[in-house]
């Protein structure tokens, strides 16, 4: 049996090539070419992906450097602040009850989790965690998004107004 880099050794003995003592001209014609692998299509990047991306530029030109970054002593200060009377009272009067810091909290934890960490590592890290924060932010909306942005402006707008030119409202 003659053997060929694209004949199948696996495949049963009807499917082979035929023998040595054939023509050349058929064994050439007869040769199977291996089938074109498919490429996987190309994964498609959700909108949370997108946006992530987008916060995570961002977050890298807020923090430039790693003494931008805020310090664990900073964040336990804004976790206490968050607490404080004026802003509690401030948060009972607009939203109807008290204001939550239990994420002011898990931000604090996060710095002390990092300190272990170098410090240009605990910069992008402390960026990627921003980043999915804002990016899960814009993502879920918010109260405040009661407008819908419009890609083109609505039909007949500016309103087109036929003024009348009288003598009253000429200058000359």
């Amino acid at each position: 049996m003659a053997w060929s880099i694209f004949s199948n050794p696996f495949a049963s003995s009807s499917s082979t090539q035929p023998e040595a003592s054939s023509s050349s001209s058929s064994r050439s014609s007869t040769t199977i070419l291996p089938e074109p692998i498919p490429t996987p299509p190309a994964p498609k990047v959700n909108r949370f992906e997108n946006i992530l991306n987008d916060e995570e530029k961002y977050q890298e030109k807020q923090y430039p450097t790693v003494d931008e970054v805020p310090g664990c002593m900073r964040l336990l200060d804004e976790f206490l602040m968050c607490y404080a009377l004026a802003p509690q009272l401030r948060s009972m009067y607009r939203y109807g009850e008290f204001r939550d810091c239990t994420w002011k909290w898990e931000d604090f934890k996060y710095c002390l989790s990092l300190k272990s960490e170098e410090e240009e590592t605990r910069r992008k890290l402390w960026i990627k965690r921003r980043a999915e924060w804002w990016a899960k932010r814009r993502v879920e909306g918010s109260s405040e998004d009661v407008w819908d942005m419009r890609s083109e402006p609505p039909p007949n707008f500016p309103p087109v107004v036929a003024e009348e030119v009288t003598s009253e409202n000429s200058t000359t």
